[in-house]
């Protein structure tokens, strides 16, 4: 069973794993505005994504089972937030105030707008009050690839 990495702030919790080698990638970055490596979407590939997900349980709860599944629903909400951002991206909307060149207000916003289907809840772990739930997503350019291209029209 595996553990929980440890603490380490340049380790990244989200990983992408691609199931058809010969697929296209995105041009550098720049071009277009797309990063290298990006894999695209054809009407022909399967791109498969992965994200973990965490949930904290509350302090306040009336039993363990009770924590457990506010811990694990938190949890399985992050991850499906993690895969709508790898699909859809994420909006950032940023405000800073500057006074006499001195920052005093910065306000970070972020939204994510998906439609997930069939994401694949593949382990579980709870610990502590601490729940891990890995997730992967396969996406089928058969069905994926005229949603996706409507969205950006």
């Amino acid at each position: 069973m595996p553990v929980f990495p440890k603490e380490n702030p340049s380790s990244p919790q989200i990983t992408t794993h691609f199931d058809n080698s010969n697929q296209s990638v995105a041009p550098s970055a720049g071009e277009n505005g797309m990063i290298a490596n990006t894999p695209i979407l054809t009407p022909t590939n399967v791109i498969e994504l992965s994200a973990v997900g965490m949930g904290v349980a509350p302090e306040s709860t009336i039993s363990p089972s009770q924590a457990l599944a506010l811990a694990k629903r938190a949890a399985i909400v992050d991850g499906y937030r993690q895969l709508g951002e790898k699909m859809y991206g994420i909006r950032v909307n940023a405000t800073d105030t500057v006074k006499d060149m001195i920052l005093q207000n910065s306000v970070i916003k972020t939204k994510v707008n998906a439609l997930i289907r069939n994401a694949e809840i593949t382990e579980t772990i709870y610990k502590d009050g601490l729940c891990q739930v890995s997730m992967e997503l396969k996406l089928d350019g058969r069905i994926w690839y005229n949603v996706f291209n409507r969205a950006r029209g």
